[in-house]
């Protein structure tokens, strides 16, 4: 599959802010799996970058990269203290019963499946706001702004509400969202290709402060497969029950 190209959104002295393509990873692993990775793609333009945070390879969106030791420090001291603002967008599976709810509980890893998290009272403590913005006959478009930073906590926090992403191999059914299954007239042996084939999840908003105390807002525009799966959701949708709220009001 063709790799979308990375895009820079702010190119300031003290970080740069990329929107991050799915399929990308935000570094490179330990596998040396040869995945195109916005680290090395980085590095060859601007020479020293340093790794504040990280997203899913599936997870498209913004992501921040520190350009000296000193904003290294200082951002990735907001992470850590929960003081930077994130806002996601997804799409699930189902039609949540709540307009906003908070969901705290504790992420761990999984001992079963590596690289797998689990909910479980020994983990660190994980909160997530969510906000229902459309719903659909079988799906929901949700906000989720998580207050602390734990791997894969949003994927997990949805799977435990029994509302898991789109498309989500680890969490969900890993099915790719299909135009046609969204007909009544769909027969399983259709041939087309999916809608979003990834984990339908957008990095859309950072909200953070650099050295010198100024404020940025930083978004990233939905991507491509998202756009097209909202278009058909709603196009096949018996009726939209809330209209999407303008994230910047």
């Amino acid at each position: 599959m063709k790799k979308n190209r990375p895009e820079i959104l702010i190119e300031h002295p003290d970080f740069i802010a990329v929107n991050k393509p799915a399929g990308w990873l935000s570094v490179p692993d330990r596998f040396d799996s040869g995945l195109p990775n916005l680290y090395a793609w980085l590095k060859e333009q601007y020479g020293e970058i340093l790794i504040v945070h990280r997203l899913d390879r599936d997870t498209s969106g913004v992501i921040v990269f520190a350009r000296h030791a000193d904003a290294h420090r200082w951002l990735c001291e907001q992470f850590a203290t929960h003081s930077v603002g994130k806002t996601y967008l997804g799409i699930v599976e189902g039609r949540v019963d709540f307009e906003e709810k908070t969901v705290v509980l504790p992420v761990a890893p999984d001992p079963k499946t590596p690289g797998k998290m689990r909910i479980h009272a020994s983990g660190r403590e994980a909160v997530t706001h969510l906000k229902l913005l459309e719903s659909y006959n079988r799906h929901s478009l949700l906000q989720m702004m998580p207050a602390t930073g734990r791997t894969h906590q949003i994927r997990l926090h949805l799977q435990h509400l029994g509302y898991p992403l789109v498309a989500d191999p680890l969490y969900g059914s890993g099915k790719p969202l299909m135009a046609a299954s969204l007909y009544r007239s769909f027969h399983p042996g259709d041939q087309e290709r999916p809608l979003i084939a990834r984990t339908a999840l957008h990095a859309a908003i950072i909200e953070l402060q650099v050295l010198n105390g100024q404020h940025y807002r930083i978004e990233a525009p939905l991507p491509k497969d998202i756009k097209a799966s909202l278009y058909q959701l709603r196009k096949t949708s018996a009726a939209v029950v809330q209209s999407i709220r303008n994230s910047s009001k």
